[in-house]
Parts: structure tokens; C-alpha cells; sequence
């Protein structure tokens, strides 16, 4: 999975032009809307706590994420914010949130439809009654574009990255290659890196979280290319 791109990943994901910012007000509305009284929220797969930085102040916000080196970055930026290391497939907390975040297709890492179901299981277990459960799902197997060449380029005054991706697909799991060549003032390296996600259906979503308790509406938004699950304890 990531090897070394974490200290690059939101310098590639901006240039790219997602707008954390923007999604993060989007997010904030939308749980006030769902959850008027929302006040705890825990961000799962929460990278380097891009979306965290604009909650923090209107939440009281954790975050967890899998890959150590993630963590470091968001703790750097977030002090005190509780943040550790785990498993979206192993999570358990202390207390219930009102409503969990799991973003930027990042359930794509779960093995199979079986851990999807346990995984969502968990996210409704983490929250309270009435609680929320937010999902951006990675993509549906129609939606899946086999050989798609894909690039990505960083142009600041002290980083250059050129990142290029190729896809291939094996039943149900996408993996994608990536080729990293990143210039920076005390040289240029390169590195790769493997990704591996699952292709589920929007009817093994749905099944998920009905059988976790929870009860999703999909939503639409610009700035969710594809789109979000919002599920509500019942």
C-alpha cells in the first residue's frame, strides 16, 4: 500500500484539486442537518488529518488510520487531538461518537464482502443511537475503467512530482501501480507503490449497513465525485 508517498500525498491530491476545505464545510452542514446535536466525531482512515484541520474547531474530533507514518503527519499538525494507529477492521472505541467518517473511498482496502460487513458493523457499533455513519465509497465495478492510464504533477518552487498510475483488475479487486519521481532540493529518487481495492455494488453497501443497524441514503455533491453514504443508527 503506501511506502513512502505519505509525505507527498496532499501536495499530489492538490494539485489534483481536491478541496479538503470545502469538503469539510460540506461535511460539518451535512451532520448538523442529520444530527442537529452532534458534537463528537471520529474520523476513520483519517490520513494525515487534512479534513481533521477543519472540524477540529467546531467538533470534538478523533482520528485513526491504519498507516503509522499518516499518523505522525496528523499529529503533527493536530496537537492534542487523540489520534492513533489501527484498523478500520479492528476499530473499538470508549465511548460513542455521534457520527463516524470514513472518506476518500478508503473502505476499498477492506479484503472482501464479508470484512465489508464486519468493518460497517463496527462503524455502527462506534456510534450512538441516532448516530451517523458516513461512507465515500471506492468505486462500483461499473464504474471501473480497465487500462486507464493515469498522471498526476506537483509543480511548487521546492517539489516536483510526477506520479503515473496503470490499473488492472481481477474479478472484483482493482489494483493500481503507481511510479513515483519526486525532485527535491537535495536530489531526485523514485519509488513505487501497490494499491489494492475491493469493487463493490451499491447493493452490498446498502446490505452492509441494513445489516449493521443503520439505515443509508446516498447523497450527491460536486465535490464527492462519488457520492457518500449517510447511515443513521436506529
Amino acid at each position: 500500500m503506501f511506502t513512502k508517498s505519505q509525505a507527498f500525498y496532499e501536495a499530489i491530491y492538490d494539485a489534483r484539486g481536491k478541496d479538503y476545505a470545502a469538503e469539510a464545510a460540506w461535511l460539518r452542514a451535512a451532520i448538523g442537518v442529520a444530527n442537529p446535536g452532534a458534537k463528537r466525531v471520529l474520523d476513520v482512515a483519517c490520513g494525515t488529518g487534512a479534513h481533521l484541520r477543519f472540524l477540529y474547531k467546531h467538533f470534538e474530533v478523533a482520528g485513526e488510520d491504519a498507516d503509522a507514518a499518516m499518523i505522525d503527519i496528523a499529529k503533527e499538525r493536530l496537537p492534542g487531538v487523540p489520534l492513533r494507529v489501527g484498523r478500520m477492521q479492528d476499530l473499538a472505541v470508549d465511548a460513542p461518537y455521534d457520527a463516524l467518517m470514513c472518506l476518500f473511498g478508503s473502505i476499498g482496502y477492506v479484503a472482501d464482502e464479508a470484512e465489508l460487513g464486519t468493518t460497517i458493523a463496527r462503524f455502527a457499533a462506534a456510534v450512538g443511537r441516532g448516530g451517523l455513519v458516513i461512507v465515500e465509497p471506492w468505486l462500483h465495478p461499473e464504474d471501473w475503467r480497465e487500462g486507464t492510464l493515469e498522471a498526476s504533477f506537483v509543480d511548487q518552487p521546492r517539489l516536483k512530482i510526477a506520479r503515473i498510475g496503470t490499473n488492472e483488475r481481477y474479478g472484483a479487486t482493482a489494483v493500481i501501480r503507481y511510479e513515483y519521481l519526486v525532485g527535491e532540493p537535495t536530489g531526485v529518487s523514485g519509488f513505487s507503490e501497490t494499491h489494492r481495492l475491493e469493487l463493490f455494488s451499491d447493493v452490498q453497501y446498502r446490505s452492509a449497513f441494513e445489516a449493521a443497524g443503520l439505515k443509508p441514503r446516498n447523497e450527491r455533491s460536486d465535490l464527492f465525485s462519488r457520492g457518500l453514504y449517510i447511515a443513521t443508527k436506529q
